[in-house]
């Protein structure tokens, strides 16, 4: 699967009040394509700039105003916002109109979406590297509860034999569901035996509230309710 050539510019500029009411920005690259729904790669194909995009690569097509709090201890209410799933990032208005998208998430450590509260944070992948990136906070304490959007981008495909071309579209997947202890990366779960290394204590506890309660790992309502127990103890 190709990239989508998204890379848009805004730098997060110093603030230098806390008590500021706008984010000020630096448009550093160029304009971002995805805004006309069109692919564009390192090597424009084409057959797939001639089509449109089917499905949606956002977590809500719709902007809505929300808050955004910045490592600096910042907060910026009534921002614009929408999250980008595919590129893992957010997107803001503009007072014109203009759709841009953070060049330096890295800044922010959580916003408000509405009703959606996200934070930007370290995870693990499968081959045990940190990256960090956008999450759905689900329930947070001694334990924090993440959700990891997902969504899955599959090329056109070209008429052939007895099959009618096919335009690109997105499509979405699952949320994957991350635990967390302060300070430490976000760690992917999938059965209750992942979240031993992060469990020192009430091991016993957490065990017997699983099998009473039945609780499924793919259920998010079920973790939230696990996390909450946990962090009640």
């Amino acid at each position: 699967m190709k990239k989508l050539s998204v890379t848009l510019l805004l730098v997060i500029v110093c603030i230098a009040f806390a008590q500021a009411q706008y984010l000020n920005y630096e448009i550093i690259e160029k304009m971002d394509y995805l805004r006309t729904n069109q692919m564009t790669t390192n090597k424009p194909s084409p057959t797939i700039a001639q089509y449109k995009i089917e499905g949606s690569p956002y977590l809500d097509d719709a902007f809505v105003n929300g808050t955004i709090y910045t490592t600096a201890k910042t907060q910026v209410p009534d921002v614009p916002l929408r999250y980008n799933i595919y590129n893992d990032n957010l997107e803001f208005k503009t007072s014109d109109g203009t759709i841009l998208e953070l060049a330096h998430p890295e800044t922010v450590e959580r916003a408000k979406l509405g009703e959606t509260e996200m934070i930007f944070t370290n995870y693990l992948t499968t081959t045990n590297s940190t990256r960090k990136g956008f999450f759905k906070l689900l329930a947070e304490g001694d334990l924090t509860l993440l959700a990891k959007p997902d969504i899955f981008y599959q090329e056109a495909k070209e008429e052939a034999a007895y099959k009618e071309a096919q335009p690109p579209k997105f499509i979405p997947k699952p949320d994957e569901y991350y635990m967390q202890k302060p300070g430490a990366p976000a760690i992917k779960i999938r059965k209750s035996k992942d979240m031993d290394e992060l469990i020192d204590q009430h091991q016993k506890e957490i065990d017997v509230y699983i099998k009473k309660n039945k609780i499924k790992f793919k259920n998010a309502e079920d973790l939230t309710q696990l996390v909450q127990y946990y962090n009640s103890l």
